[in-house]
């Protein structure tokens, strides 16, 4: 990365890597990773105030993928606003900017990638949308994707994990490209369909006390299939993503209120205070009222 503007602090939950130039000069060197190869890595989750200007642009291309929330991007003469399940590649050395949304700031995935075929991805890219962003189908296997990069990364830059890492970026990078091949089923297409229409119904009804039973009776599915469903398409249980929307939603009204802590656990339907600061420390690491003085 390069030519950037810093923010003073990083995102609750971030995660990055940025490969030691050095290593990197080293391990593209070799044949077997000069093709493609990428150079830093990562995921910012609601990332208020996320800024970044370029000026003389970045060395390498940069793909965005945006999973929720809203985020705009400016190269040159043309605007791209990444809405959930969009995604844009920024193409290297050309001067950009980009930001989140302030009322609701974009979660992203993002890769710097480069190497001899990279042009060659960057030309398939602007031959889809005429050069535009492009929204595509949700499927989980393309996050799964990302953090098993990251986590890869995270194990050490051996020259094996670099090897691996340079194969599984042919894999992501497609992902996007031939996004349209990847749900071949009109069942996976309707089972997709679904898992986003109850993430939209739970975040809809985040002050509200949420069962099983009632999503199942609001889609028209049984107890054990809804959850099964649920955990496939991503990762979670029902119940742990609401209270994680729930957590969120209280990092806000925090960030951007003085309501008292209780008030807040009564707002998101925690009868228990004692119990919404438990739960609020074990997804954020540090108590409601720690958050707030920090």
């Amino acid at each position: 990365m390069d030519n950037k503007s810093l923010i003073k602090k990083g995102f609750r939950g971030e995660k990055m890597n940025v490969i030691p130039r050095e290593i990197l000069k080293s391990h593209i060197s070799h044949e077997f990773n000069k093709n493609l190869y990428l150079t830093d890595v990562g995921y910012f989750p609601q990332a208020r105030n996320h800024y970044r200007k370029r000026p003389q642009g970045c060395s390498e291309y940069i793909l965005i993928y945006c999973v929720e929330g809203y985020g705009t991007i400016n190269i040159e003469k043309s605007k791209h606003q990444l809405t959930p399940h969009s995604f844009y590649i920024i193409k290297a050395d050309t001067p950009h900017y980009y930001y989140a949304d302030e009322k609701e700031p974009w979660s992203i995935y993002w890769v710097h990638f480069s190497g001899e075929f990279s042009s060659l991805f960057y030309k398939k890219f602007t031959e889809l949308n005429n050069g535009s962003h492009i929204t595509i189908p949700f499927e989980s296997n393309r996050i799964a994707e990302f953090e098993y990069i990251i986590d890869l990364i995270n194990m050490g830059i051996s020259k094996e994990v670099f090897e691996y890492v340079c194969i599984l970026l042919y894999k992501t990078i497609g992902s996007f490209l031939y996004y349209s091949l990847r749900s071949t089923t009109k069942a996976d297409n309707s089972n997709d369909k679904m898992i986003e229409e109850i993430k939209a119904y739970l975040k809809n009804n985040i002050t509200e006390k949420i069962t099983i039973s009632k999503i199942a009776s609001e889609f028209n599915k049984s107890n054990s299939s809804i959850f099964s469903l649920f955990k496939q398409k991503t990762g979670y249980s029902i119940i742990h993503y609401f209270n994680l929307l729930k957590i969120q939603h209280a990092c806000e009204l925090i960030n951007l209120s003085s309501m008292p802590m209780k008030e807040i656990s009564y707002l998101l339907n925690f009868q228990d205070p004692l119990y919404f600061s438990r739960l609020f420390k074990k997804y954020m690491g540090v108590s409601p009222s720690e958050y707030r003085k920090n």
